[in-house]
């Protein structure tokens, strides 16, 4: 069933919405766990000051994940600006800083980054003799 165009949605261009789906509590678990690793991180900026952009990040690459981030970034900051409340918006380089590595994250292959859930233990040796008698057959 293709997603319908929102009406109400930001002036995206695409003819229908993109059918893609994100965990964003799992997400927002993964940054708080690894924001202060990051490139973007600054010293002394509690994980709750990032929230907001990482939402807008993800809101973003959801609305607009089949065009290139580099052919968005000429509206972002317009967008971010009208989106995000002054008190708790980022300075747009850190703020785009954050974006980017969402996008990163998202496009990346899934070995790429640590995996949100770890399998529970034994699961890995549970798998390695399925495969061998699987082999054996």
């Amino acid at each position: 069933m293709p997603c319908l165009h929102d009406p109400l949605a930001h002036a995206w261009a695409d003819d229908a919405m993109p059918c893609a789906v994100v965990d964003i509590q799992s997400e927002l678990h993964f940054w708080a766990d690894t924001y202060a690793q990051q490139a973007f991180h600054r010293s002394g900026t509690p994980f709750r000051h990032y929230v907001p952009t990482l939402k807008f990040a993800y809101d973003t690459y959801l609305l607009s994940h089949r065009r290139s981030l580099q052919e968005l970034l000429p509206s972002l900051p317009s967008r971010y600006q009208a989106g995000i409340v002054r008190g708790v918006r980022l300075d747009w380089p850190l703020a785009q800083a954050v974006i980017a590595r969402v996008w990163e994250r998202l496009n990346a292959p899934l070995e790429e980054d640590p995996p949100l859930f770890l399998p529970p233990p034994g699961a890995m040796e549970e798998r390695a003799l399925l495969a061998d008698a699987a082999r054996r057959r």
